[in-house]
């Protein structure tokens, strides 16, 4: 089982953090990546890398999404299986799933054969990981959760805030919050549910105007591309459950989200395909990637890329 993982996971935040975690602790940093989606790949391109050699380093990391999608009873499968009995340890295996059902043969098969590991997504313990090295004043815990409702993904970007905003004093207040956080409307974001309708159906004008409100709020840029980011992943994940044919209360259980927000993201399926969803995913993380190396130097760059829609 070593050198095999199989993640099940609600916070993409946290599925990226649990990579690079595994990554370094496996000794396979700054090695070969590939990555696998089986919703829009064969098996038969992550068999083939399984039992090649990398040409470009002598160990290999390969990332294979969606494996719920495996068919049990597929020759491949059982390639697959034959494999992670009989593995390569200069290949590191990571099999991920947002939806894996315990009742199903495959999910056990993975699980015997891999080191399955469910990623956390209570809202408190993720608060005090993310802020692990701060001294927490009584009651940050529970007005946060209030500010963000319980979105595991919005933690994150707010927790990176607030660590930011107190990086001298290491004490974060519940007025820190009331200063800095941006507190979401309802169960989700009514104006940042807006703006991603405005994106998805790219209806720029709306989209500036919606985005110069937002200002008030005191939300940056980078926050608010993390959000945006957060919001169209849960989007993502509702196509690829309703192409399973779940209805809106399984696809809430599975991803531990309220069956509102389930509701209000399934609006937005009349306005944008799959593929432009992930589009604007890759869009948006090129954005977030320039903001942290520093590369932008423009005052409103998420204003740009609205324009450029």
């Amino acid at each position: 089982m070593k050198n095999n993982y199989l993640i099940e996971y609600v916070s993409n935040f946290s599925y990226k953090k649990k990579i690079d975690e595994l990554i370094k602790e496996n000794g396979f940093e700054n090695n070969y990546q590939s990555e696998y989606d089986l919703s829009e790949n064969s098996l038969d391109s992550v068999l083939e890398d399984l039992d090649t050699y990398s040409f470009l380093s002598e160990k290999k990391v390969i990332l294979l999404k969606n494996v719920e999608l495996l068919d049990i009873d597929s020759k491949k499968t059982k390639h697959l299986f034959n494999y992670l009995e009989n593995f390569d340890p200069n290949k590191l295996l990571i099999m991920s799933s947002v939806s894996l059902d315990s009742r199903k043969k495959i999910t056990k098969e993975l699980k015997n054969k891999a080191n399955y590991l469910k990623l956390e997504s209570n809202s408190s313990l993720v608060i005090k990981d993310a802020l692990k090295g701060y001294t927490i004043e009584e009651g940050v815990e529970s007005l946060l959760i209030d500010y963000i409702n319980h979105d595991i993904d919005a933690i994150q970007v707010e927790c990176d805030k607030l660590k930011q905003y107190k990086y001298n004093e290491k004490v974060i207040t519940k007025e820190d919050i009331k200063n800095i956080c941006y507190k979401r409307i309802g169960d989700s974001t009514q104006l940042i549910f807006d703006l991603v309708k405005c994106i998805c159906s790219k209806n720029k004008r709306d989209a500036l105007i919606i985005y110069k409100r937002l200002d008030k709020y005191y939300i940056d840029d980078i926050s608010l591309t993390g959000l945006l980011e957060s919001q169209l992943r849960l989007l993502e994940q509702v196509f690829l459950l309703m192409d399973q044919k779940k209805k809106k209360q399984e696809i809430a259980s599975i991803l531990g989200i309220h069956p509102y927000r389930i509701e209000k993201t399934q609006e937005l399926l009349r306005d944008v395909s799959k593929k432009e969803v992930e589009i604007l995913i890759k869009r948006l993380g090129e954005l977030d990637f320039k903001f942290k190396s520093g590369i932008y130097d423009i005052n409103k760059p998420l204003e740009m890329f609205i324009l450029n829609l």
